[in-house]
């Protein structure tokens, strides 16, 4: 599954059916025109940040934007937790040691620790990636409920 495709389809789905313009989500989110521009153009995925942003304007889940599900029903999320904290409940939960997990996503077991241990948070790919191994929701992940 080519994720950025999916972002960039939805995203243009969702402005679409929306009504808004593109320079409407800018300043709604206060991302810069022109990487909205690079979304749509499929040149660049949007950090973690920006992707809740975008997916909180339309209140839709992060798995719909990202091509994780195909359905959309509008929702309003609060988060709870650090994105560290749900990573490692969701390790926790998993039926995966972190070795498994470095052996299936190719993610360096140390970055994994780190991010386990709430050294470090994980960019938007890597929680992609670890999401699919985790065979859970990247909204999960992020704490977004």
């Amino acid at each position: 599954m080519n994720h950025l495709d999916c972002f960039a389809d939805n995203l243009k789905e969702l402005l679409a059916d929306s009504g808004m313009s593109i320079k409407e989500l800018s300043e709604k989110t206060k991302i810069r025109l022109s990487r909205i521009y690079d979304f749509l153009k499929k040149e660049h995925l949007p950090s973690t940040e920006n992707a809740i942003k975008i997916a909180d304007i339309f209140h839709c889940t992060l798995d719909y934007l990202f091509g994780f599900v195909s359905d959309f029903t509008p929702q309003n999320f609060t988060l709870t937790g650090t994105i560290s904290e749900n990573i490692k409940i969701a390790i926790d939960n998993s039926k995966m040691t972190r070795y498994q997990i470095h052996k299936t996503t190719k993610i360096d077991e140390a970055q994994l620790q780190r991010w386990y241990s709430g050294k470090q948070t994980p960019s938007l790919i890597s929680l992609i990636t670890l999401a699919e191994a985790l065979d859970t929701s990247l909204d999960l992940l992020i704490g977004r409920k």
